[in-house]
């Protein structure tokens, strides 16, 4: 029997909920246990919703944990979905969503009652047969198997990242990220995310919280530092989601005055090939020197809440923002204060020599 007609059949086993039988058969057409040929992984993609319906999720989760590393993207794609899947946290099934129906004792024979038969009685009406009951059509199994994988996307998108950014100084920046997942559990994107910057930055301090809260923080970076960092950052992140990596940058100029310095922050985030991911929600915190005056923002305009310039970021969008702010130098002040005052004593001097008082002198 050729290939093609043994996946038909399996997936006809797939279809009618055989699963042992499935299973079985596509077994006989692994090549072996790597699954890094295309036509294995197709085979895998199959055993993975066998195995699912028939309750093996430890096998399934070891099979898509392999596949995650298959060359082919797509492949690569569905294995991650299907572990979001298999490692979701399980609800509790509220004692009110059933009915119990209580167990009758039908085996206690009848007393006082006579047997009897008439012949002449009509028999009880038999309804008619509806034939053989049809099995489940493969369509029906592909359309499940999408609905789960677009559950899968929508659950992992119900998170809100959160990029905080404070200058300390001339070209010292530090960068924190809180990520929150809707959920309040953590989420398998969270930890492939909090391993992946671990082993980009081991300086990084990254702590995470039961309620499905993270926080990464970054020691005191220069501008150069920092920019690379943040592209980083928002490259592990796409590419965990199995996205094309927007396009970001961070630029910091300054201009030193001697008595403080003024400091020119742009941020341009390219978010135009990010599809519309619904509960995902993108926003850049900035700790603000002054309020008087807000940056410049698009698409979305920015909000100044305690001290800290929040500033949303829209899917499907070019985003760019504008800021500046000015930090007071406390030795260029000093030295600026130091000379005023010398200027000052000397006017003095000159004013005591022109009314004749001459310079100060000793008692004899």
């Amino acid at each position: 029997m050729s290939r093609e007609a043994t996946l038909k059949l399996a997936e006809l086993a797939l279809a009618k909920g055989a699963y042992k039988e499935c299973l079985s058969t596509l077994e006989s057409l692994l090549e072996g246990n790597s699954f890094q040929k295309d036509n294995d992984a197709q085979v895998a993609i199959l055993m993975i919703t066998a195995l699912i319906g028939k309750g093996d999720n430890q096998r399934a989760i070891a099979i898509s944990e392999i596949l995650t590393k298959h060359s082919n993207h797509s492949i690569r794609q569905q294995a991650k979905q299907f572990l979001s899947i298999l490692k979701s946290p399980s609800l509790e099934r509220p004692s009110d969503w059933s009915v119990t129906i209580p167990k009758l004792n039908l085996d206690t024979p009848l007393t006082g009652v006579k047997a009897f038969s008439n012949t002449n009685s009509k028999p009880d009406n038999i309804n008619p047969p509806t034939g053989p009951t049809k099995h489940l059509k493969a369509g029906f199994t592909i359309l499940s198997l999408v609905f789960f994988l677009l559950l899968s996307i929508f659950l992992s998108g119900c998170v809100k990242f959160t990029t905080k950014i404070e200058m300390k100084g001339a070209d010292h920046m530090t960068m924190n990220w809180d990520i929150e997942s809707n959920s309040n559990r953590l989420l398998p994107w969270q930890e492939d995310f909090q391993s992946s910057l671990k082993k980009l930055q081991p300086r990084l301090e990254i702590e995470t919280y039961e309620d499905g809260k993270q926080r990464v923080s970054s020691p005191v970076l220069s501008s150069r530092d920092a920019n690379t960092l943040f592209k980083d950052t928002i490259a592990i992140a796409a590419e965990l989601s199995d996205f094309q990596v927007p396009k970001s940058n961070l630029n910091l100029v300054e201009k030193n005055w001697l008595i403080g310095i003024e400091q020119h922050l742009n941020l341009d985030i390219d978010l135009r090939q990010l599809p519309e991911i619904p509960g995902l929600n993108l926003t850049i915190s900035i700790k603000s020197a002054s309020s008087k005056t807000l940056p410049k923002s698009q698409p979305i305009a920015v909000t100044l809440e305690n001290n800290y310039i929040k500033w949303i970021l829209q899917q499907g969008s070019m985003n760019t923002l504008s800021l500046v702010q000015w930090h007071w130098s406390q030795l260029g002040i000093g030295t600026i204060v130091i000379i005023l005052i010398m200027i000052l004593s000397i006017i003095i001097q000159n004013l005591r020599l022109q009314l004749g008082f001459g310079f100060p002198e000793l008692p004899p």
